[in-house]
């Protein structure tokens, strides 16, 4: 036995006692687990290092490190160290690439895959190094007597990174000697090390007070100060106090050891309130952190959860944990401080009529992205009262591309995510607010009141959908834009395509989080059963209806991003009863189903979180019940149609050229579920009426009737009451659809919203619907009488003759 086994035989249990570890492998790692033709890179020669590397490799199936590797005979070294302390192990790991390398170019069948191992013991990012000190915490071997201390402290809480591998076949085949191939390799190495720690620990840390002093003495801070002190007729002191004043309102104050703490407090807590936790798209924010990426989060907004579950999401996928911009409403004792240590930094509402704060908040983010620390903001700008997305705040977009234009050196990336949830504490709040009750201030006594009701949420869902390279996205957009960098440290001015390129990114992330939107036995029961009359539906039939819209979205996906559950409609039924927002009933014949009162208002919250995915194929079947008979290209001219209002309101992705495949696809579909029968040559007839088909594509088309009967409302006011003011339209159809809701009980609280009324209203202004006459009124385009008749089909004829008499009453009281 050599010295170094002699003295891993001897620290083998000491080790095994003290350590305790967290193992994350790429996907491509993952692929490989059982093949033995595997080589380490390491960076640490520590025995301590490879005894838990040793063990936590051999857990996830993948050669054991102290193994030697046998290629053909000759016996080579399974682990390569890229220690720049130790000059020695360093030019070894450069010979055993060597002979790696030369084994491929001997051996034409050979693929031996390099897999680097990064350990990290606490995570800690360090500190910057000041004046006359050296910060040393953070270095890979940190000596005998600081890795005992490390063992001893941190040796319960070890990340171990197992990244993608480096294919050796491909190596062997570029041009080039073995020396410089061995050469590059341990150099690509090197870098993704480097990029690993910046990934998994972030940036070293500033005290707060260094940096609040350092932004405080930036340019473009002093010239706000000197500005605001001449406005104000005050003196710079007393500016620069207003604002450090304002700093050290909005500065985080990370930090790594209570982050720790949360993470254990957060397993624990989750583990109680939540079944589970489903994760997508976890590969793809650790390949962008691995890049070299500057990360900005922007995520959907549905509950105070949010700020937690993210975080902890992230940090589980062995990343550092975003700094949050978050409502100062939140900045409460003692949610306040902890949030701050969190890594929360806080904002404003509104910046509007202060300029100083603007330019401080400016300057801060700014310092975050240059220093190369995650950010995490709600592009919605709050939660979301109704289940859809909120139309997009475009203040803080405005200020990350105002952040590239300050000379980000390191690619940046927006990732959107959808946070989705089983059940939603705030809910019952939001129908409160919906009614007109004022929104109550955050305060410890809420938090306490909230906890004391605390109860199992279901599942939670994460999904990390589609980055969007910031550069990449202003080269398609702005071609010119790097000609508007300011490369010194002066705030540069706004730009004139700033505005217009801020709002269509806008658009491409709500697009994006809604394309990894996720299905789940809440979401789609609700969707079933608010489709129903009464709000009842029998479990026979509830089950079916659950099979057949996950039959429909896995055979015509909305997206690639978006998840399906694998559960059949009986387990998604089982899961959903368990959270008791469901009546079940029991009689002779069977069980009933049902929701009552303001629980089917609540339950609309859930369903209002996947309308964007089921609108358009529950439109195509309410077209295919209006007409009984009908050609599929008059079915795709409607919804092309209708695609930039469903756009607008629901954040659709897909393109107007993009409807004739889809509903080809769900036709199709339609036609293998027996919905629809296939009459030929492009023509559909509907299921036989006493059929359960025919049932089931009822209840599919009853998912878009509030949709289409606002759509219906608005159209026939443009039609009969023209010429007619805006506010006038508004408000009218605001009226109408209250009136709507009172006589056929829809209980939608964003039917009746005049935000979303006047969404659509602008959008059909926008597409030329209507023209502008001098008076400042309203004339319709003769395409309003077309849309509302073909709209008017979609419609139970009981609800179209009370829109049309509705809109024939108040127009008459009118004139």
């Amino acid at each position: 036995m050599s010295l170094k086994g002699f003295w891993r035989a001897l620290m083998f249990w000491p080790v095994r006692w003290l350590t305790r570890f967290e193992t994350i492998l790429d996907d491509a790692t993952a692929q490989i687990v059982g093949d033995n033709n595997v080589v380490y890179v390491m960076r640490s020669t520590s025995n301590t290092d490879m005894l838990v590397a040793q063990r936590a490799l051999r857990s996830a199936g993948l050669p054991d490190p102290t193994e030697d590797l046998m290629i053909n005979g000759q016996q080579l070294a399974r682990v390569m160290y890229l220690d720049q302390t130790d000059h020695g192990s360093a030019e070894k790991a450069i010979e055993d690439f060597e002979k790696l390398i030369s084994a491929h170019q001997k051996d034409q069948q050979l693929n031996v895959k390099v897999v680097p191992i990064g350990l990290f013991w606490g995570r800690k990012p360090g500190q910057e190094a000041r004046q006359g000190h050296t910060m040393v915490a953070d270095i890979d071997n940190p000596g005998h007597w600081r890795k005992f201390w490390l063992t001893m402290f941190s040796g319960r809480h070890i990340l171990i990174r197992a990244s993608s591998p480096v294919h050796l076949r491909e190596m062997a085949e570029q041009r080039g000697s073995t020396q410089r191939l061995a050469h590059k390799l341990a150099r690509v190495a090197r870098v993704h090390f480097v990029r690993l720690r910046h990934a998994v620990a972030g940036p070293k840390m500033t005290e707060r007070a260094v940096v609040i002093q350092d932004l405080l003495d930036t340019p473009a801070l002093k010239q706000a100060i000197a500005d605001e002190a001449r406005s104000k007729k005050v003196s710079e002191q007393q500016a620069r106090k207003t604002a450090e004043k304002y700093l050290h309102e909005i500065a985080a104050n990370y930090s790594d050891t209570l982050v720790r703490l949360l993470d254990r407090f957060m397993t624990w807590c989750w583990s109680r309130i939540y079944n589970g936790i489903h994760i997508e798209g976890g590969e793809r924010i650790r390949e962008l952190a691995e890049a070299g990426h500057e990360i900005v989060y922007v995520p959907c907004h549905r509950s105070h959860m949010d700020y937690l579950l993210l975080s902890y999401v992230i940090y589980k996928e062995g990343l550092v944990p975003p700094h949050i911009a978050a409502g100062v409403n939140l900045d409460f004792f003692p949610a306040g401080p902890i949030f701050r240590r969190g890594g929360a930094f806080f904002i404003r509402r509104s910046f509007r009529g202060n300029k100083l704060y603007s330019t401080v908040f400016r300057e801060y983010l700014n310092r975050l992205f240059q220093k190369g620390y995650p950010v995490e903001y709600f592009t919605e700008g709050g939660r979301s009262r109704t289940g859809r997305l909120l139309p997009p705040k475009t203040g803080m977009v405005a200020m990350t591309v105002q952040g590239m234009l300050r000379g980000q050196q390191r690619p940046m990336s927006l990732v959107p995510v959808y946070l989705g949830y089983e059940h939603v504490m705030e809910v019952g709040t939001y129908l409160k607010e919906l009614k007109g009750k004022s929104k109550e201030k955050e305060s410890v006594w809420q938090v306490i009141s909230s906890l004391r009701h605390l109860r199992n949420f279901g599942q939670g869902y994460v999904s990390f959908g589609e980055p969007i390279n910031l550069g990449e996205a202003l080269e398609k957009l702005q071609p010119n834009w790097r000609d508007s960098i300011t490369t010194g440290a002066e705030e540069p001015e706004r730009p004139k395509w700033l505005t217009p390129t801020v709002n269509l990114l806008a658009d491409q992330i709500m697009y994006r989080i809604n394309n990894s939107a996720a299905f789940n036995s809440v979401n789609l029961c609700a969707l079933a059963i608010l489709s129903s009359e009464h709000h009842a539906l029998t479990r026979e039939e509830l089950v079916s209806q659950l099979n057949l819209y996950t039959r429909i979205m896995r055979e015509v996906p909305y997206s690639k991003d978006a998840y399906v559950p694998e559960d059949d409609g009986e387990q998604l039924w089982q899961l959903a009863k368990k959270h008791d927002k469901f009546v079940v009933e029991a009689d002779g014949i069977g069980e009933l189903i049902r929701l009552d009162g303001s629980t089917a208002i609540a339950m609309t919250y859930y369903r209002n979180n996947i309308m964007h995915m089921i609108i358009v194929p529950a439109l195509l079947a309410a077209f295919a019940l209006g007409h009984k008979r009908f050609n599929a290209d008059a079915a795709i001219k409607l919804l092309t149609q209708l695609h930039p209002l469903l756009q607008n309101e629901l954040f659709i992705s897909h393109r107007a050229e993009d409807m004739t495949l889809w509903v080809n696809a769900l036709l199709e579909q339609y036609v293998q579920c027996g919905l629809l029968i296939d009459a030929g040559e492009g023509t559909f007839a509907v299921a036989k009426r006493d059929s359960r088909a025919y049932s089931q594509l009822v209840l599919l088309a009853r998912s878009s009737s509030e949709t289409a009967q606002r759509y219906a409302i608005v159209l026939e006011l443009l039609q009969q009451a023209q010429p007619i003011a805006r506010s006038d339209l508004e408000q009218h159809s605001v009226q109408l659809a209250e009136r709507l809701s009172a006589i056929h009980g829809v209980n939608a609280p964003e039917f009746f919203d005049k935000k979303v009324l006047s969404t659509l209203i602008g959008t059909l202004k926008s597409e030329g619907y209507f023209s502008v006459i001098d008076s400042g009124e309203m004339m319709a385009d003769h395409r309003v009488g077309e849309l509302s008749d073909a709209v008017d089909l979609l419609l139970e004829p009981a609800v179209l003759q009370t829109i049309r008499q509705s809109v024939k009453q108040l127009v008459n009281a009118e004139r």
